[in-house]
């Protein structure tokens, strides 16, 4: 486990947190690790979720327990508490005991059943690529009341700020990751496609018609060109005058 934050006045994300990056080998360990690694800064007790939205959607995509993420969800579920908050308006939202809070009461209830008793919603300025619509949010809880008092608020926005920074690096690199994934599929589908294309082309096709005679007939097989190509070139060995169903030219 990577030692705990470093929390000072300075908004750029610590050693620590560029050591867990590097460490681990998954977008989802890495951001599994990072709310554990949130706790050991919160006030004896606390908990830690990672909340991300894009347009109206909100899910947990980490948190530090089981706890954690039932809390979320009651949020989710009844469309009211401080995290909702803090995404729609970007601010910091407290609940210093959810016992006697009369904002949010459908959450207060369930949260204080679950034996929440404190609650902070921070915003996590992530600098992702725009426009991506994409905000993510702290959710941090404790079964004490007033767990969060002012001086914890200060050092939790801090650790906030710290923390955005790796995420949204994380995001970044897993974004890249797809796009990889995407490309190496493109290319993979393409050469594919070239193949097929020059198997009709040996039934007497011309170059210039065959990549068509193989798109009308994926259309008239309701198959993605791509998969009628993996099935010409699949057999191909045993082909005759009709490969997979493409009608040579007569």
């Amino acid at each position: 486990m990577s030692s705990p934050f470093v929390i000072t006045s300075d908004p750029s994300w610590p050693d620590p947190l560029l050591s867990l990056l590097l460490s681990t080998q998954t977008f989802e360990t890495f951001l599994r690790e990072l709310a554990v690694l949130t706790v050991e800064a919160l006030p004896q007790g606390g908990m830690c979720g990672i909340t991300v939205a894009r347009a109206s959607h909100a899910a947990t995509i980490a948190g530090s327990d089981d706890l954690t993420l039932a809390v979320d969800e009651i949020q989710y579920r009844t469309g009211q508490g401080p995290c909702l908050d803090t995404l729609a308006d970007g601010e910091v939202h407290h609940i210093a005991d959810t016992s006697v809070e009369s904002r949010w009461p459908a959450f207060c209830a369930e949260a204080f059943a679950h034996g929440v008793r404190s609650c902070l919603s921070i915003p996590m300025p992530l600098a992702l690529p725009e426009p991506t619509g994409v905000r993510g949010v702290y959710n941090l809880y404790n079964p004490r009341p007033g767990a969060f008092d002012e001086a914890a608020r200060a050092r939790m926005h801090v650790l906030a700020a710290n923390a955005a920074g790796a995420v949204s690096l994380a995001l970044r690199i897993a974004g890249q990751a797809r796009s990889n994934e995407d490309l190496r599929a493109t290319l993979a589908s393409r050469s594919v496609i070239d193949q097929a294309t020059g198997i009709v082309m040996e039934q007497g096709c011309p170059p210039g018609e065959a990549f068509a005679l193989l798109s009308r007939a994926s259309q008239n097989r309701n198959l993605k060109i791509r998969v009628l190509a993996a099935e010409i070139v699949a057999t191909v060995g045993g082909r005759a005058g009709d490969p997979a169903g493409v009608d040579p030219p007569g």
